[in-house]
């Protein structure tokens, strides 16, 4: 892995490559013209692009890049504005002054759509552990424009962490969130998604663990929440009930802490 800018790097993108550069502890190329499809035939490695508003993430044994796109984040946002229906919102009860932690945040979609639901007076807090996922998507929540102000303020509300989620959770106080959210079916996100694609060569496929399981009904105040095909026995074990979704490639599991609110 290797850093570069856009052929037109402003002063400002060079300063921030080298920044990563020694941040991340990998080395700085020039870019000079060259053709990245070339520049990764040549060298078979991963490039990181600093560009001014968008990054990109580039992989050897893929022709196309990976870069920030809201995706069906967008298109489930213009749904619940005009008065549709989003599964996701609905099974975590979120409104706004709420607040929500994603500890699989990927693309950041459901993070988005969580910040628009518990407003401005609520927090949304999105955990991603690859370092240059985390880097690119933070910066594309920061820079992306749609038509609509109230998404755009959504996703730059949006606290992306680095790092592993277990380690994060363990470090929070009990009743620290009204929602956890974990959405261990990313990789098959991936698979279906045309702007995740590029992604599947970074992504870090993790099976849940019981003991971030446990956490996160430690740190939830009112509801863990698990995206899921099926109620398997790790979380039938915790008393997780299922809400199945007819027709739909998959559902959620969920925990409830006390009274519905």
């Amino acid at each position: 892995m290797f850093l570069t800018t856009a052929k037109s790097a402003s002063g400002q993108e060079n300063e921030e490559a080298l920044r990563l550069s020694a941040e991340w502890n990998i080395r700085f190329e020039p870019r000079k013209k060259r053709s990245f499809q070339k520049w990764l035939r040549e060298t078979k490695e991963s490039i990181y692009v600093v560009g001014n508003d968008l990054d990109k993430l580039y992989h050897p044994d893929y022709s196309q890049a990976f870069l920030f796109h809201p995706s069906m984040a967008w298109i489930r946002f213009q749904r619940l504005q005009q008065g549709g229906f989003d599964p996701m919102i609905e099974v975590m009860q979120l409104h706004s002054g709420m607040t929500c932690l994603d500890t699989t945040m990927g693309l950041a979609s459901d993070s988005i759509l969580a910040s628009a639901a518990v407003g401005e007076k609520g927090k949304v807090t999105a955990v991603e552990s690859h370092q240059y996922i985390a880097h690119l998507v933070r910066k594309g929540l920061n820079h992306w424009e749609e038509d609509d102000e109230s998404f755009n303020k959504a996703m730059r509300r949006i606290d992306v962490r680095k790092g592993e989620h277990l380690d994060l959770l363990k470090k929070l106080n009990d009743n620290s969130y009204n929602i956890v959210y974990f959405d261990p079916m990313f990789d098959h996100a991936i698979q279906d998604s045309v702007h995740l694609a590029p992604l599947r060569q970074f992504a870090m496929y993790q099976p849940l663990e019981k003991e971030a399981i446990e956490e996160a009904i430690r740190v939830a105040e009112n509801r863990v929440v698990v995206k899921s095909t099926y109620l398997d026995s790790l979380l039938e074990s915790f008393g997780f009930m299922y809400y199945y979704r007819k027709g739909a490639s998959f559902s959620y599991a969920v925990f409830e802490k006390g009274e519905r609110i």
